[in-house]
């Protein structure tokens, strides 16, 4: 049977995960390091971990991939496959598996190569986006692609939104898609260079609610930055955190107004307060 290596860390792997280890030889998990929680009292445990230890599978988690070589090298895995792992894997690592090593990447490559391709999806407000397979290379997302799909962005999508429905592309068509590139159904295609972008990680400062934006893009950075690290501004000199905000009237709703119109908090946090969400 096909031996699996998987590397990833949050809770858009799993499902994805969970349909490789039930119909492949997955030897091991690597994930990135427990973090401690907002509060920092607790160390909480990745989603991947977790589902390493549902099903009794060795998990390593380094604070980099490269550490782990001595190990990884004695699994003799044909794939190691990765999904919003969250590390630069080096060539050392790529070096080690028979056959490829396969990202699954959610935007349709070239477009917003990089950590943070869904939120720049939504903050850009495309009406699609996409998962593709691609092979690792040294360059950041920059090998040939194998396949992809293509999945629909609806107006009132969250990030969160987008990164579930991605997730569930993925884990419906991984277990075929292994499969067709191992029978050599599949043939990679290089990336066209002239149409990459780019989706470099989000800084919080970029989620900040300006006078000067549009409504239409102040809506966008809202539904980007949902759930993390969250969009915000500040009223009466207070600082106040945007889950869901809509440019109808909404009663009671604090409200922010912008070069072109207002918009009105409907999901919202004030720094010190409990979170008011409007029915």
């Amino acid at each position: 049977m096909i031996k699996i290596l998987l590397a990833g860390t949050p809770e858009f792997a799993v499902d994805i995960f969970e349909q490789i280890i039930i119909n492949y030889n997955v030897v091991a998990i690597v994930s990135q390091p427990d973090r401690p929680s907002v509060r920092g009292r607790i160390s909480l445990q990745t989603p991947t971990k977790l589902l390493a230890q549902k099903y009794n599978i060795p998990c390593f988690q380094p604070e980099k991939i490269g550490e782990i070589y001595d190990e990884l090298k004695q699994l003799e895995y044909d794939y190691l496959i990765t999904a919003a792992f969250g590390q630069f894997i080096p060539t050392k690592i790529l070096s080690i598996a028979k056959k490829y090593n396969l990202n699954i990447h959610g935007s349709l490559l070239p477009k917003f190569r990089g950590a943070a391709p869904i939120q720049y999806a939504v903050w850009e407000g495309e009406s699609q986006t996409g998962i593709s397979l691609m092979e690792m290379v040294k360059e950041m997302d920059a090998g040939d692609v194998f396949v992809q799909s293509v999945v629909k962005i609806d107006e009132n999508d969250t990030s969160a939104d987008v990164f579930k429905k991605c997730s569930n592309v993925a884990s419906e068509n991984i277990v075929q898609w292994i499969r067709d590139i191992d029978q050599n159904k599949l043939q990679k295609k290089p990336q066209d260079i002239s149409k990459v972008s780019f989706s470099p990680k989000l800084n919080k400062s970029d989620g900040e609610i300006k006078t000067s934006m549009s409504v239409q893009k102040a809506l966008q950075t809202i539904k980007a930055f949902y759930p993390n690290p969250c969009a915000f501004t500040h009223i009466d000199s207070k600082r106040v955190k945007i889950n869901f905000a809509t440019s109808n009237p909404v009663k009671n709703a604090p409200t922010i107004q912008l070069s072109d119109g207002t918009i009105y908090l409907v999901d919202y946090h004030f720094e010190g307060k409990k979170r008011v969400k409007l029915k």
